[in-house]
């Protein structure tokens, strides 16, 4: 069987932004922090030699009420000036390793799903210190699939207990949405996900209007891209593809948006 292409870790911290409700005049908040996984939990080889034991704590609070019912918060990566390409003829999907936080309270109310959402054109810059609010985002089509922690878990004690979990995703899973809401196929503004064009890769916790609020977190082990079990010269056109349609659009982009601003020494940060 073929090793999957891990994503994450490397998790570079320093790269990634808080993009939260606030953009909007909400109160919700998120953090990405770096946690040391214990060593212990992973036998019979599930943790590989050499990899890194760094893991992510993703954290924070989902205020609802600030906005009526509706409440996200979200870290994003930005990948810039070329775009994360794991194109679908070497790839299957992606692959998401996770476990409840130790540092969380958790309660029958507290949040469980997560959204894992990535973006296949270019962004704009985000800041990393944002005003609050700052300049809402220009909304974009995204793709956006659901993990979640086991209701199981109650309590700090039962978090520490409990063993991770392992969702994979084939691209065909991941729904097109617009501003948090499902783009049909047949919709003017529904456009087939290219995998091969990963430009910005989110985890985020929303309310999905009113389902859920409070304080949330959860730990991510890694983030890895599925390999297809394929042989053959063959196997590299997918890159090749994406490479081609990928500066075809990035010009077409720059050309009809007068380019996107990209951070000062801005570059792609390969794990």
């Amino acid at each position: 069987m073929p090793s999957n292409q891990t994503i994450f870790p490397s998790w570079h911290f320093d790269h990634w932004r808080a993009v939260d409700d606030r953009v909007r005049g909400g109160a919700s908040t998120s953090h990405l922090d770096q946690v040391d996984l214990d060593l212990s939990d992973y036998s019979n080889g599930d943790l590989e030699k050499g990899k890194s034991n760094a893991g992510a704590r993703f954290w924070g609070h989902l205020d609802i009420d600030t906005l009526g019912g509706a409440g996200f918060a979200s870290q994003s990566y930005r990948y810039g000036p070329s775009p994360l390409r794991l194109p679908s003829l070497s790839y299957t999907g992606l692959s998401i390793t996770y476990r409840p936080d130790p540092q969380t309270h958790y309660t029958e109310k507290t949040p469980r799903d997560y959204t894992l959402v990535l973006k296949t054109t270019p962004t704009a810059n985000i800041p990393k210190h944002p005003k609050t609010p700052g300049p809402p985002r220009e909304a974009q089509l995204t793709y956006e699939v659901t993990f979640s922690l086991p209701t199981t878990t109650v309590g700090k004690a039962e978090a520490k207990a409990n063993k991770e979990e392992k969702r994979e995703f084939k691209w065909n899973e991941f729904q097109a949405t617009y501003r948090g809401k499902h783009v049909p196929e047949g919709d003017e503004r529904w456009v087939p996900l290219d995998p091969g064009l990963i430009y910005e890769l989110s985890i985020m916790c929303r309310s999905d209007f009113g389902k859920q609020k409070g304080d949330f977190g959860v730990v991510v082990r890694s983030l890895e891209a599925i390999r297809k079990n394929e042989n053959g010269w063959w196997s590299g056109l997918g890159w090749l593809w994406s490479w081609v349609v990928g500066l075809v659009n990035w010009g077409w982009s720059w050309s009809s948006r007068g380019g996107v601003k990209l951070e000062d020494g801005e570059k792609k940060l390969i794990a």
